[in-house]
């Protein structure tokens, strides 16, 4: 297993544990311009409060133990979290945006 993959597992094993609903979340991976693995994790909408936490407490606490287990492997992460509502919305706006120009 690669280091990607390898932090996905270990991504998935955190958030899991987090929410009420881990049937409904996905984590997709990509890269960025910068060479950095980014990791989207899209949850049910309510599942995103516990996630994030209390002033993004948690979900800081989460993205350093990725940036640790990350840089053991050499490479620069990238954690985006959210609920397949706001993605969604996020692309319908982009779509219109693009017709309007």
């Amino acid at each position: 297993m690669d280091a990607p993959e390898a932090l996905r597992e270990f991504l998935s094993y955190v958030v899991a544990n987090l929410i009420d609903h881990p049937q409904q979340a996905t984590i997709a991976i990509g890269t960025n311009v910068n060479g950095a693995v980014t990791y989207r994790v899209r949850l049910a909408p309510d599942d995103v409060r516990h996630v994030i936490g209390k002033n993004g407490m948690t979900l800081s606490a989460i993205r350093s133990l990725l940036n640790t287990a990350a840089a053991k492997h050499g490479i620069k992460t990238s954690l985006k979290v959210g609920s397949a509502r706001e993605e969604d919305a996020e692309a319908s706006d982009a779509i219109a945006e693009e017709k309007q120009a």
